[in-house]
């Protein structure tokens, strides 16, 4: 994997969100943000969607865009997520490497970075049940600014202090939680995909 292309320049958390720049699964260099996102959609369309899967574009970039409560945007902090649930770069074990590894690619389809990967209700139930397990207290005993660094992670880690940059990534994390455990009390299942 090549090394993420451009440092983040800001001050804050807050700052570093709009930064962009940086490379996601097959090598490709890039000029853009890639976004985090989880959608929860109804049971019976995963299957649709793999029988299917140019439909995808329409989930999740439908012509009509609009709030969403059945989708979450994570910003940029799903590689930092991932690090810290699975320890790994790219790689990682369901349901901890959800985010980034596991999952039913929809097809072939880019609807961004690669293909969206879909999660059936129970997959998304132990997904929840493995995030209500992650305390903030373990997110930041795992949190380390120079071990990210190491693993060359989107975004690149620049100066920034663990206190400045904590604060960012839990919220995320914490609006995650939230929604997967929505989504599981739901029966839902979800799509997992950058854009």
């Amino acid at each position: 994997m090549p090394p993420a292309s451009a440092a983040r320049a800001g001050v804050t958390p807050e700052a570093s969100r709009d930064r962009s720049s940086g490379t996601f699964g097959k090598p490709r260099n890039i000029a853009m943000s890639m976004i985090g996102n989880i959608k929860s959609i109804d049971p019976l369309l995963v299957d649709e969607l793999l029988d299917a899967p140019e439909k995808i574009h329409n989930v999740v970039h439908p012509d009509e865009p609009e709030e969403d409560a059945n989708s979450l945007d994570i910003d940029k902090s799903w590689h930092a997520i991932h690090f810290i649930l699975t320890g790994k770069t790219w790689e990682g074990d369901f349901p901890n490497g959800f985010l980034v590894s596991c999952g039913l690619p929809i097809g072939d389809e880019d609807v961004g970075y690669g293909p969206a990967r879909a999660f059936r209700p129970d997959e998304v139930r132990q997904i929840a049940l493995y995030l209500a397990g992650v305390d903030k207290q373990t997110f930041e005993d795992r949190f380390s600014i120079q071990e990210m660094k190491v693993a060359d992670l989107y975004p690149s880690f620049g100066a920034h202090t663990k206190e400045e940059e904590i604060p960012y990534f839990w919220q995320y994390f914490q609006d995650m939680k939230q929604f997967i455990q929505k989504t599981s009390e739901e029966g839902k299942a979800i799509l997992v995909y950058l854009d």
